[in-house]
């Protein structure tokens, strides 16, 4: 089949791959560089800079505008039979409309559940035990379209954001391939998604990283290893920002009534532990601000950490 693919994200990776490897692509489409960093180095998307460093043979497009009618013209000429989208952006039907097989989208949830830019932080977030990858036809709504398969997978009760990534993206592979083979076969079975069941996964903003303690420590548990890498989860202690790089649930000090969320309770040797609404959480690993990631042992050796101060 002959396919134009669109992507930026790192996610997409897998998925292009293979359909270099047993499909015919008859060109990329990703976003254009971008300052970044500090330094404000332009950088091309990781779909991009595979496609120029990997001896990708098809021509790369990095329009600014989908929507321009040259883009459209452009997209048009290559007589694909389907167009393929893994972490790109929203598509004006002029453009999802023009091959054959329409445009298939591969989403990392089990669809209508987790809509929008941030499906995998916001699954984790909400301390799902399952979540998958959903390819679907594109329509003109936001992750709306009629889903032509589905896979599953567990979420593991210590997983992060980056690891869960990974696997979905390596699935989301699988999936695609699964799905094209049904269209060229003229055996897919498009299913409605139930709207009743939707629920949203909007992109997730720098404030969102700072911890609130008055949260269950389930909760904060969940925030943590869904904010990595971004946007982090942090505290300010002495008036200067700590990251949690990673902790654990903890059963607190064991009074009654608790102290006040926020509450160091003990800081020793290798943890903290901060009192949260309910529980507490044990910090193993923190990067202070300015500093590179260190363990609590190291982190207490050159910082003063007094028991019974509420951090802010």
């Amino acid at each position: 089949m002959k396919i134009v693919f669109m992507g930026s994200a790192e996610f997409g990776l897998p998925a292009l791959g293979e359909l270099l490897a047993r499909h015919s692509v008859a060109a990329v489409v990703s976003a254009p560089a971008k300052p970044k960093g500090r330094g404000l180095k332009v950088v091309d998307t990781p779909i991009a800079d595979y496609v120029k460093k990997g001896g990708v043979s098809a021509p790369l497009l990095t329009p600014d505008d989908v929507a321009a009618p040259q883009f459209i013209k452009e997209l048009t000429a290559f007589d694909a039979d389907l167009f393929v989208v893994v972490a790109f952006r929203i598509l004006p039907k002029s453009v999802f409309s023009i091959p054959k097989f329409g445009t298939l989208n591969v989403h990392a949830s089990l669809l209508p559940r987790y809509r929008g830019a941030a499906p995998i932080h916001r699954a984790i977030e909400a301390g799902e035990a399952e979540t998958g990858v959903t390819v679907f036809r594109i329509d003109e709504g936001v992750d709306t379209g009629e889903i032509i398969t589905q896979k599953r997978t567990p979420i593991g009760a210590q997983e992060t954001t980056p690891e869960l990534y990974k696997r979905l993206s390596d699935m989301g592979a699988a999936a695609l391939l699964e799905a094209i083979d049904t269209l060229e076969s003229g055996t897919a079975a498009s299913v409605k998604q139930n709207n009743a069941e939707a629920t949203p996964a909007p992109k997730l903003s720098k404030e969102e990283g700072r911890v609130d303690w008055r949260l269950p420590v389930e909760d904060v548990f969940n925030k943590m290893r869904a904010h990595i890498p971004f946007p982090g989860s942090y505290f300010f202690l002495n008036g200067k920002r700590v990251n949690i790089e990673w902790g654990v649930a903890s059963g607190g000090g064991g009074t009654n009534p608790p102290p006040p969320p926020g509450t160091i309770l003990i800081a020793e040797n290798d943890y903290i532990d901060v009192q949260c609404g309910t529980g507490a959480l044990r910090i193993t690993k923190v990067k202070p601000e300015g500093k590179q990631t260190m363990d609590v042992h190291s982190f207490l050796l050159g910082h003063e950490v007094i028991e019974g101060t509420v951090l802010e």
